[in-house]
């Protein structure tokens, strides 16, 4: 019996272990959520975060962006140092457009990052968190910046 239980708790950790984090955020009936498939990676496994926004309103919501950038992500040190920026080396046209989402409709984008920095050297194995940022504008907000998402890049 003892090692039964000890088995069942050993399969709930691993389950917990490989279970997919997500943060998000509403704001004027738009949910954005960031979202990661698991909190560890074997270093230099691609780390692919997901960025969605979902209309919840049961009304169409109007989002503005002023460049032809929609999002960006910061990955950074638990301290803050961010260690890589996805739009760090891109350049974006600059155009204002509004995109109206009706009720359920969605935007969706994966972000890989590929484990190294503005230099693209490797980084070091250790924690780390993601930051997302929807940058269409709804109503008052400017951006959406979501919480961070945890993770770790095992040795």
């Amino acid at each position: 019996m003892q090692v039964l239980l000890q088995f069942v708790l050993g399969a709930v950790v691993l389950v917990a272990a490989a279970s997919p984090l997500s943060v998000e955020r509403v704001e004027s009936g738009l949910r954005v959520e960031a979202s990661l498939p698991r909190p560890t990676y074997d270093t230099g496994q691609v780390v692919e975060v997901a960025l969605t926004a979902v209309n919840t309103a049961g009304a169409p919501v109007s989002v503005t962006f002023t460049s032809g950038q929609r999002f960006d992500l910061v990955i950074r040190r638990p301290r803050g140092d961010a260690v890589w920026r996805w739009s760090h080396d891109k350049a974006f046209i600059q155009v204002i457009q509004t995109l109206t989402l009706q009720p359920g409709d969605r935007l969706s984008f994966k972000i890989p990052w590929d484990q190294t920095d503005y230099q693209g050297l490797r980084v070091d194995p250790g924690p780390y968190e993601a930051v997302a940022v929807f940058l269409g504008a709804t109503g008052a907000a400017r951006e959406i910046r979501l919480p961070p998402l945890a993770f770790t890049i095992s040795k």
